[in-house]
Formats: C-alpha cells, sequence, structure tokens
C-alpha cells in the first residue's frame, strides 16, 4: 500500500502543493488531472524519489521514505513526459544503461508477457533518433519495467502517440494493475480514466477526489471548471 500524507511543495516561496495527501493499494489505477502548472509532475517526482518535498510523508509497504526519498527509486518506475532517452544511441544501448541486465537477459524479458506487448524486441537495433513517437515511448516505458518497480508512474503516457501506441501501452497498464500493481497516471486524455479506480482533481496544490465535485460532469469538464477559478 501507498500512503502519501500531508506533501507541501514550494519553488521560490510559490506553493505547488499544499498538504496533498491519498492512499492506494496495489492493483488499482489512480488518476490525475490538473491544467498545466498545477503540480502533477512534481508530485509523481516526489513519489518516485526524484525530489524532496519541502515536508509530508511517502510511505511503501508501512516504510517511511521521507529521510531517504531516493530509496523509492528502487521501488517505482517513473516515465516521464519527455522519454529521458539518448537519440545516438540504439534501443538496447539505452535499456543497459538504466537496467543492470546484460544484452541477453534484457531480450529474454522483453520477448515475454508482459513486455511482450510493448514489441520494444522489433526494433532493438533502432537508434532512437530514427524512432516514431509511439517506439520512444514504449521504450521509455520498458526501460523503467525490466527493473519490476512496484508503482507505476506515469506523465502524460500518450503525448505524440497513435492510435495502436495508445492501445498497446493502455493494455500493458491494464496488465500491470491487474497482476497486483500499483498505477498512478497525470493525462488530459479521457480514455486512461475510463480503467482508473479513482481519479483525483490537483488544483490550487489541493487534491480533491473528482467523485465528491463530480455532478454529473465529464473529466474534461471538471478540469475546464477547475481552471476557470
Amino acid at each position: 500500500m501507498l500512503e502519501i500524507k500531508e506533501i507541501y511543495m514550494s519553488y521560490n516561496k510559490n506553493n505547488i502543493l499544499n498538504g496533498v495527501s491519498l492512499s492506494a493499494d496495489y492493483g488499482t489505477c489512480i488518476g490525475l488531472i490538473g491544467t498545466n502548472g498545477a503540480g502533477k509532475s512534481t508530485l509523481l517526482s516526489i513519489i518516485a524519489g526524484v525530489i524532496k518535498p519541502v515536508s509530508g510523508d511517502i510511505i511503501l509497504d508501512d516504510k517511511n521514505f521521507s529521510s531517504n526519498p531516493s530509496d523509492l527509486r528502487k521501488l517505482t518506475g517513473y516515465v516521464t513526459q519527455d522519454n529521458p532517452l539518448i537519440p545516438e544511441l540504439t534501443a538496447m544501448d539505452n535499456l543497459r544503461l538504466w537496467t543492470p541486465y546484460s544484452k541477453k537477459e534484457i531480450l529474454n524479458r522483453l520477448t515475454k508477457s508482459p513486455l511482450s506487448y510493448l514489441g520494444v524486441d522489433k526494433f532493438i537495433n533502432l537508434t532512437v533518433k530514427k524512432m516514431s513517437g509511439g517506439m520512444k515511448k514504449r521504450l521509455a516505458l520498458a526501460s523503467v519495467l525490466l527493473n519490476n518497480p512496484k508503482v507505476l508512474l506515469l506523465d502524460e503516457p500518450f503525448t505524440a502517440l497513435d492510435i495502436p501506441a495508445r492501445y498497446d501501452i493502455l493494455e500493458y497498464i491494464k496488465y500491470f494493475r491487474e497482476n497486483g500493481g500499483l498505477v498512478i497516471c497525470a493525462s488530459h486524455e479521457e480514455a486512461i480514466f475510463n480503467f482508473c479506480d479513482k481519479v483525483y482533481l490537483l488544483n490550487n496544490g489541493t487534491l480533491t477526489d473528482t467523485h465528491e465535485i463530480s455532478d454529473g460532469l465529464s473529466y474534461l469538464d471538471i478540469l475546464r471548471k477547475s481552471n476557470e477559478k
């Protein structure tokens, strides 16, 4: 179980997160909506142990990581919006940078379920600069999933993806959740929220369960409404 308790974060005296709290069990998918700059990426980075909050607790499996947030990186897989890949290297070389495995071990894992859903083995020797947006996203996802994370964090996973790539990544997210993984996804795409167990709105540094404010509105309508405030 993941517990986030009273997370505060600020940049240059500007409050980004004001006491954000939520809890989520394994086998669930949590969605985050909010306008650009609302703090979604900041919250995901804190959960991933990439940045340390001003205050608050991140607890996973009853262990508090507040004093050593970097230890969370061993348990979480964080796929950022901008795909941190090296353009001049092949898919295989990029994977070897992010994982401790040999080429043989990487290929073995990529060709077996569930990673086979991503199809990275089909372009394993292609350089990143020659890849489509969908290929890059699949590769970025594989680079974190090879390490068997307990929690998968996704920041706008559908950016620059065509329909087949979106479908394949959605199928993997479903598989990951159904096999006991925890998914937290920040997105503007309605499709991904259709199988989320809960969706939260991040607005003015505050996290709110959308079920408490939905009043029959779609998630996009909730987002538009929050942007008007």
